[in-house]
């Protein structure tokens, strides 16, 4: 029989310690929007039920130029802890260009090319939150990932390339997989460990996978639990809202404090 993996008693673990290293602090974070999301929507929510300042800018018709302008009176507000760019950004804005400019030290997400290089090297404070929440719930199953061979579906920037990175300094042997590889399913039937960060919904059936398989499901139901015996994160009380912990966590542990 197939179990889930339930996230919400990890996710309020890690809000109770964001609480405390809050304390009496005046924490804030910036999020900048282009598109209406369900993540924003968490966030802000957390934001507010935990006395965390927020101030959310919401671009349109914007230009990379004035995204960058933007993140540079940011990074220079000692009244902003971090910085937050939501996906979807807009394919007219180089978000690659944008996440150079966010100070490393406000970088809450970890998308600054200079975190991400601090994390291939094992020596990061700022990891994308995710990626973040990913590691913790395998660990707080006691799910091992020595030795373990894990097929990643999917190679964005900002959780699938950081994710391989910190999963391979973890001593796992890790594949990408993408929408040009060929014969996916032969790579996850010999997976002990899948990650899928698609968002296409019932990509593939938990009766493809060999026995005891671990899937953790970071899009929109990527998976559909139809038989087998494997572990996975549900829908709900899923990753999503333990990102959003592991983003908090970011915010009050790592980043910038006010002087």
């Amino acid at each position: 029989m197939s179990k889930a993996l339930d996230c919400s008693s990890l996710e309020k673990e890690i809000l109770t310690k964001v609480i405390e290293n809050k304390k009496d602090k005046k924490i804030t974070i910036a999020i900048i929007t282009f598109n209406k999301s369900i993540y924003e929507n968490l966030i802000i929510e957390k934001c507010l039920s935990l006395g965390i300042y927020f101030r959310h800018y919401k671009l349109d018709n914007s230009n990379t130029l004035e995204v960058i302008s933007l993140i540079n009176k940011l990074n220079k507000n000692n009244k902003i802890t971090g910085i937050l760019l939501v996906e979807p950004i807009p394919t007219n804005i180089d978000k690659y260009a944008c996440y150079e400019k966010i100070d490393i030290n406000k970088d809450v997400d970890g998308v600054n090319p200079v975190n991400q290089y601090y994390l291939s090297i094992n020596r990061s404070n700022i990891v994308n939150s995710t990626v973040l929440a990913v590691i913790k719930i395998l660990d707080s199953y006691n799910i091992s990932l020595d030795g373990k061979k894990v097929t990643i579906i999917g190679r964005s920037y900002n959780i699938s390339k950081p994710l391989a990175t910190y999963l391979l300094n973890l001593n796992s042997t890790v594949t990408i997989c993408h929408s040009k590889t060929k014969d996916l399913f032969l790579f996850l039937k010999k997976s002990d460990i899948i990650i899928s960060a698609t968002g296409v919904n019932n990509l593939f059936k938990s009766s493809d996978l060999k026995d005891d398989t671990v899937v953790i499901d970071i899009g929109i139901g990527d998976i559909l639990i139809d038989n087998g015996n494997i572990s996975y994160t549900p829908k709900i009380k899923g990753i999503g809202p333990l990102s959003v912990a592991c983003l908090l966590e970011n915010l009050v542990t790592y980043c910038k404090k006010i002087k």
